[in-house]
Order: structure tokens, then sequence, then C-alpha cells
């Protein structure tokens, strides 16, 4: 059955792409941007344009449609937030096709992180505390657990997180009109916790857990508070059970990662973010024998698959890119620069799979790296805005 992947520019997209192509589906790439890494790809069987889905949602759901019908695609698969519109129209692209994708409203409540925070609370699942950005300006600062970070209700990637580690440095951020260009209501404040992170991905269909990945992050981009760019797959049981607990609570209906912090000094896992859709690091899961686009294509086309307990442990993979971008900062925040350098080209960190590089098609990821210095030439005293969100918020 022909499937239409969206997104083509980012790395899950050809992760995805790359997983069904080798299985011998025919995949159609598409995105809004041009020369898109996943166009190149020698698992793509075609490509096409559509209109942005955030300035221009109607003709995104139009072209899109338009594009399932006539390629006689039976499965389409949404990777970025662009699946949280295509959720908001679920009922119309059924008629033509089958999607694996929440319902809007439950998407909505995992992208909200002030409302999965209050569901979290209910099932007695530990969140850092939380504290609304006009309760502070109100000259409550002070009573602030610092170090706490400043992040946005909506988004991810590590955009728009501040640390912030005193009560002068919050009120001289909050002295400020907006933050990284966006009105501060669009973010909170959260405690910060002391520990790795670690990260779950599961697979539900209807309700049911399918499968699941847990991986610790060994590196970061940006460096604090990013996407993983090497991690190590591990089982941490108390994360990977709130998890399924929330989404079983929530009746999910496809694919959702979590990030957590496991406190240093408890081994508690604190839950931190909710990602109600593809995720940066699903070639980790790949890699690990939990082949998430596979899955999805097969509930899509075949209506189930068999439950999958266990994924491997102890497997290393590594974004390039995103490694290559934050080696300097790095660098420069590490104490001991020679101990960091060993660790950074140390043997037994070489990772066994790549996100965005495979040497047996190599196209792609030359097509990212063009597009990423494109990007890095726009940027504007380092505030660089996703190009992947919506410039308002999902409501």
């Amino acid at each position: 059955m022909p499937v239409i992947v969206t997104n083509a520019r980012n790395r899950m997209a050809y992760a995805i792409t790359k997983s069904l192509g080798t299985k011998h589906i025919r995949v159609y790439t598409s995105d809004f941007v041009p020369r898109s890494m996943s166009f190149a790809s020698k698992y793509s069987s075609g490509s096409f344009l559509y209109p942005s889905p955030f300035s221009q949602q109607s003709g995104f759901v139009q072209t899109l449609m338009e594009k399932v019908k006539l390629h006689c695609c039976n499965v389409l698969i949404p990777v970025g937030e662009e699946t949280y519109l295509i959720a908001k129209h679920k009922q119309k692209f059924l008629q033509h096709t089958n999607v694996v994708v929440p319902d809007y409203d439950q998407i909505l409540t995992a992208h909200n992180k002030d409302r999965w925070g209050a569901l979290a609370a209910e099932l007695g699942i530990r969140c850092p505390a939380t504290f609304e950005i006009e309760d502070v300006r109100l000259g409550r600062a002070d009573r602030l657990p610092f170090p706490v970070l400043i992040k946005p209700k909506q988004g991810g990637g590590g955009w728009g997180i501040v640390q912030v580690d005193s009560p002068q440095e919050m009120e001289s951020l909050l002295s400020r009109d907006d933050h990284w260009g966006r009105p501060w209501e669009r973010f909170f404040i959260q405690q910060k916790i002391d520990g790795q992170t670690h990260c779950v991905a599961m697979l539900f269909r209807q309700g049911e857990y399918r499968a699941k990945v847990g991986y610790r992050q060994l590196r970061s981009y940006p460096i604090k508070c990013g996407q993983a760019t090497l991690r190590i797959s591990v089982e941490h049981k108390g994360a990977e059970d709130s998890l399924q607990r929330l989404l079983e609570e929530m009746k999910w209906h496809g694919v959702c990662q979590a990030d957590f912090i496991v406190e240093k000094c408890s081994g508690v896992p604190y839950l931190i973010d909710v990602n109600p859709r593809f995720w940066g690091s699903l070639a980790q899961s790949i890699a690990c024998g939990v082949d998430f686009p596979y899955l999805v294509y097969k509930i899509a086309a075949r209506g189930d698959v068999p439950s999958q307990a266990s994924f491997s442990t102890g497997v290393v993979t590594r974004w390039i890119g995103g490694d290559l971008a934050a080696f300097m900062p790095s660098l420069r925040e590490a104490e001991n620069k020679l101990a960091f350098l060993r660790e950074y080209f140390r043997p037994h960190r070489k990772a066994s799979h790549y996100d965005d590089l495979s040497f047996s098609d190599p196209l792609p990821f030359m097509y990212w790296m063009a597009d990423a210095f494109y990007r890095s030439l726009s940027k504007r005293g380092g505030r660089s805005r996703s190009h992947e969100s919506l410039e308002g918020i999902w409501e």
C-alpha cells in the first residue's frame, strides 16, 4: 500500500521513509520546504510540496487530500506539528485514507504542559512544581525554588527554554516586554530537577499498549535543554509505568514520547515533557528493534499489531548534525576540556546507527546540511524560531 509521509525536511521523516522503503513499501515524501532531505532519499518513490500547515491550513488540508487520492495512498503518516492539524480534520482524511493519530482534544491535552500536568498529578505521577508567569510578576519571585526553567507551554526541541538561577535574574528577565519574541502568556516556570534525562516512547492502539522503547540522553543540542544528539537505550520501569498509565487514562491512539528527569538523590522519575507525535530520536527505537514507523503502518493498513514487551538495551545512536552543532558550545561549557574531548571521541561511544546519515543513501544528509547552513544565515541575534511550529498556539 502506498504511503504519504509529511515533514520530509527532518530526520524523523527520513527514518520513517528509510524504514518503510527498505520493506519495499512505496513512500511519497512531502513538505512545504523545497529540497527537503527525504526528497533526496533513494527510498522516496516521489515527492511533492504542500502549503504551510501553519500559515495556510486550509490549503494544506486540501492539497494533502488531493495527493492522497492522486497516488491512491492507503496510509498517511504525519510527522511534525502538522500532525495536530491532520488530527483536527481526522474524520475527513479517514474517508480517503488511514491515519493513526489521536483525537485533536487528546493532542491538545498532551501538547499543553499546563493540561497534562494536572492529569499526571491525579494519577500520582511525579512532576516538577510549576508557576504562572503572572503570579511571579506580582512579586512572588523570591518564593521560587531556584534554579528554575522558563519554558513554552507549547513547543519543544529546546526552543525558548532558559535557566534562571536567582530572584534578581528572574526580575530582570520579566522586566522585558516579551520572551524570544513571543508574549509572556506563552510561557510558564518549571522547577529544575537535578538528574539525568531519561526518555520513553510508546505506541498505543485505541487505548491499549503495543510497544515501547527507553533511552538516556548522553549529549544534547541545545546543550542544556535540547534534543538528544547521543543516547543509549536503557530501561527505567518507573518512567515506563508512568507514561503507560498516562496514555491508558487518555485512551491514546498512535505514538507518544515523554521526557523524564531521574532525580539524582532519590532515583525518582519526574515527568517534564510530553510529545504527542513522532520525536527527534526516532532512529533510536528502530536501532533497538522497535520499528515504530512500520508498526504504525501496519496498524493503519491492517488494523493491529501484536504487543511488543521489550527492546534491546545498550544500543548507542547519534544525531550527527546536532552533535556537530553542539560540539563548540559543549567544549566551552566543559570544566575539564581534555576530559570532554576524550569522552566525545571515545571509541566505545561510537554509535551503531545515525539519525541523519546512511552511507548507502548519503544525499539526504547533504540536503539537511545545506538547509541547516541556510537557516543559520537567517538567525538574528542567536534567537531563531522553529520553522516547524505554529506562530500562535494550537487551540
